[in-house]
């Protein structure tokens, strides 16, 4: 390629990305999570209920899975931005275990570059800054964990939900009981893993507090729109200061009493080898 060439390419290739940010429509997405946690408190069927819990921790996932994506796109140059969409779910998990589920470099850079860059000037943003910073992790750990729930969601509905107390507690050898931690929901899902070369079924359990899933999934829906906003700043220069989407933790008390939660993970059958 000539120079006027690899010009015309990188201003193909600047088009494509701030078309891709000015066509996602991420603020759809906070608006579903508040559809369904409002859904979900006005129900009052058990199976309705049970079905907005899945719903909603599927969302979740699935918007956790937008954001790290765009995240690690929005970190490379412009000529690797195209593919940098496209990552694969194995890089994808190495890329969020290295840089969200500690306090990395990177994470600290997204979020000064990418994020709070679009808000400069907020007055709390230090300790908002710190609250992103920790949240992030959770999150990033909530993907990581159960990122064989999505799959288990869209390859044969291998799950279920249900919105009912669950209370972890450390039982002693004189029958005393200790709670460890409460939960509201539960989602049972079944993933495979290979052992000694055999594959194995797991039946995972995952209990959790509802409006701490809905909190984070808000939060992660805030992410997504401040890196929209900036990367279009970037381009057009109009947007800073403007319309800028905020993630805040109002009753930090009620907050804190919603962390938590478990997750355990039993085999139940080994799988041979079969002939169709």
């Amino acid at each position: 390629m000539n120079k006027k060439d690899l010009s015309d390419f990188e201003k193909q290739l600047n088009d494509f990305k701030l078309a891709h940010y000015k066509n996602a429509d991420f603020e759809y997405i906070n608006i579903k999570f508040e559809h369904l946690f409002n859904k979900f408190n006005r129900l009052k069927d058990k199976k309705k209920q049970n079905r907005a819990v899945l719903d909603l921790y599927v969302l979740y996932l699935q918007t956790m899975e937008i954001l790290f994506i765009n995240a690690h796109a929005s970190s490379v140059s412009i000529d690797k931005f195209p593919s940098a969409l496209f990552i694969d779910s194995v890089n994808l998990k190495k890329f969020i275990k290295d840089n969200f589920s500690k306090t990395s470099k990177f994470s600290g850079w997204f979020f000064a570059n990418q994020i709070f860059f679009i808000q400069a000037g907020d007055k709390d943003k230090k300790e908002r800054y710190l609250q992103y910073s920790n949240l992030i992790k959770e999150c990033a750990k909530d993907y990581l964990d159960n990122y064989d729930l999505l799959n288990a969601y869209k390859h044969g509905f291998r799950i279920k939900a249900k919105h009912d107390k669950t209370t972890l507690a450390l039982i002693t050898k004189n029958n005393e009981k200790f709670k460890l931690n409460e939960s509201d929901s539960t989602i049972t899902y079944y993933s495979k893993e290979h052992k000694n070369r055999t594959p194995v079924v797991f039946e995972n359990t995952l209990n959790f507090k509802i409006g701490r899933v809905f909190g984070k999934g808000v939060f992660i829906a805030t992410l997504l729109n401040n890196l929209k906003g900036t990367i279009i700043y970037h381009y057009e220069k109009g947007l800073k200061g403007r319309n800028v989407a905020r993630f805040r933790i109002e009753d930090k008390k009620k907050w804190s009493l919603g962390f938590g939660g478990s997750h355990f993970k039993k085999p139940i059958f080994s799988l041979g080898k079969t002939t169709v």
